[in-house]
């Protein structure tokens, strides 16, 4: 009699658990699987499976930026840092709510819907148990755990409907305002291009729209804020690490971390900007993605010329070679000095064999190729006056010995 009323309790209590957590389940689907709000506080009752493709709205978006997915998934990954393919239907729910769609589509639209979203708190969903907030708050939804408010950044910024951000204002605006201010923090006069090396006359506002909004030059690695306004990468961090935490265009929060690339349609415009080298004697006209290329090939024949002696006055600057050889040394005191150093550091002090070898590469690079050979052959102890025949094979030699080290 004692077992089986063991064996009545057990199954009741299966079957009252299995009930329970049927319920639980059901109630999951009520339930936003991000923010864990309840779809019945929506009247119109929308919700969109986690697991599903991309509705018609957000893929026009998603076009409209250049950017590409299919499936809700890499989307919830990519705004709220969520992953939801390792989830389990008797824990998560299975939809999530409007306004979290709204969040998605706020980071990719132009026109942002009112919504609010704390910035790094998402739902923790646990499984079923007697303490269940899920089974007991089904309509109202469940509420994330309230974390201590940061008292710096205890106001979330709000995101008006349908039109431009209202700027929240700063403190001592004017300083802020102050565009020579913002320049002399940017300091990027010698590192970025002017506007007024463009080769074409373009319109005033296709200039601006090309044009960094802190030291207005042309945009260098440009970053676009969660505002919608272009910087230089380097002038806008800067800006942000001494003026705080705000776009210098219209004060709307900013953070480094909200920082993404331009649409590439819009990079590809910018780098194909023509510009006028400015250059002296050059004035060529080249497009932006290929002027730093076009600049370096100016420095370099500047750093060849850097090496012709100039003669400031006095008397004519002798040749090396029809010097005396108290003047010699000191003409090359500095390179002897480079010369021994990197003897002692590579060739364990053989000052000699590196001098020797610096001009065996001299007379290849010449074509001097016979002299070389001579020379080779004095260094490995042969002797001068090679017939042709050993002078190939050390060629040959030293040929073989070089492909095989640079394989």
């Amino acid at each position: 009699g004692l077992n089986k009323s063991i064996q009545t309790i057990s199954k009741d209590a299966f079957c009252l658990s299995q009930r329970e957590t049927e319920n639980h389940q059901a109630n999951l689907q009520n339930l936003c699987r991000i923010c864990g709000g309840s779809f019945k506080s929506d009247p119109c009752k929308r919700s969109y499976p986690v697991h599903g493709p991309v509705d018609d709205d957000t893929q026009a978006l998603l076009r409209k930026k250049e950017k590409r997915a299919t499936s809700w998934p890499d989307l919830l990954a990519k705004v709220f840092k969520i992953d939801v393919r390792g989830d389990i239907d008797t824990i998560h729910p299975t939809n999530f709510c409007h306004n979290c769609r709204n969040v998605i589509q706020r980071k990719f639209s132009n026109s942002p819907s009112e919504v609010y979203f704390p910035r790094k708190d998402a739902m923790e969903w646990q499984p079923h148990s007697s303490s269940c907030d899920v089974c007991g708050t089904s309509f109202r939804g469940v509420k994330r755990k309230k974390r201590p408010l940061n008292p710096q950044f205890s106001k979330k910024p709000r995101v008006v409907a349908g039109g431009a951000r209202k700027p929240s204002y700063v403190r001592n605006v004017k300083q802020v305002n102050n565009k020579a201010l913002m320049k002399k923090i940017a300091n990027c006069k010698k590192i970025h291009l002017s506007t007024k090396i463009l080769a074409v006359d373009y319109p005033v506002d296709f200039v601006k729209s090309v044009s960094c909004q802190v030291c207005e030059h042309i945009l260098a690695d440009p970053v676009e804020t969660t505002c919608k306004h272009l910087f230089c990468r380097a002038c806008l961090l800067k800006c942000l690490k001494v003026m705080g935490s705000f776009c210098p265009a219209c004060y709307y929060p900013c953070f480094p971390t909200d920082l993404v690339s331009p649409v590439k349609s819009f990079l590809n415009i910018l780098n194909n900007l023509a510009l006028r080298c400015p250059v002296k004697d050059c004035q060529e006209e080249v497009v932006l993605g290929k002027y730093s290329h076009h600049i370096s090939s100016h420095k370099e024949v500047e750093d060849k010329e850097g090496y012709v002696y100039i003669n400031k006055g006095g008397r004519p600057r002798q040749h090396l070679l029809s010097l005396t050889r108290r003047a010699q040394k000191h003409r090359l005191r500095d390179l002897k000095l480079q010369v021994k150093a990197f003897a002692e550091k590579e060739e364990g002090g053989d000052v000699k064999s590196v001098c020797l070898t610096l001009f065996l590469l001299a007379l290849r690079s010449r074509n001097e190729h016979r002299q070389a050979d001579e020379l080779e052959a004095i260094m490995q102890g042969k002797g001068s006056g090679l017939p042709p025949a050993v002078c190939l094979a050390i060629r040959v030699n030293t040929f073989l010995s070089c492909s095989q080290y640079h394989k």
